[in-house]
């Protein structure tokens, strides 16, 4: 259980994060009610205070949540695989240094950024070269028009 800008609370159930807030509007003044829940997830949440991000760590992935600071919704930023297989994985508010622990295991492991990069993966190797693209981001994908071919991809298949 993490308190998140001294406002919302973040749960963890037997398969689910559930967030909570204070209530601001007469019939709930005061008393806290679920706002947000994240569905079929079971892991460990760490939030340090001062930082925009959660991190949920399941037995097989790593979720990263920028966290809202007005509405307090959590944002899908990054996923990466828990190739480490580590229960709890933290990284500090400037995300230089990480450290990764497993339940039940002596010791830990410190992980530090040797450097910076942003891999991006190759989904169509043709030249584009010309093409004109925006984004729709209200429905989860982007229009792309190269010459007269006019098309509507879906962000998450292409």
């Amino acid at each position: 259980m993490f308190m998140v800008f001294d406002k919302a609370l973040i749960v963890r159930s037997s398969n689910s994060m559930i967030f909570f807030k204070k209530g601001t509007e007469k019939d709930l003044k005061g008393k806290w009610f679920q706002y947000h829940k994240i569905d079929n997830m079971r892991g460990n949440i760490f939030f340090i205070r001062g930082n925009i991000r959660i991190q949920i760590t399941t037995e097989r992935k790593i979720y990263f949540y920028l966290i809202d600071k007005i509405t307090f919704l959590p944002d899908l930023e990054n996923v990466m695989y828990n190739f480490i297989n580590c229960s709890s994985l933290m990284f500090g508010s400037r995300v230089k240094y990480g450290i990764a622990f497993k339940a039940g295991q002596p010791g830990f492991e410190i992980f530090t950024r040797s450097n910076y990069h942003n891999f991006k993966v190759c989904v169509d190797s043709n030249s584009f070269e010309g093409a004109v693209g925006s984004a729709l981001n209200i429905h989860n994908s982007y229009a792309m028009a190269e010459g007269l071919n006019v098309g509507i991809y879906d962000i998450d298949t292409f």
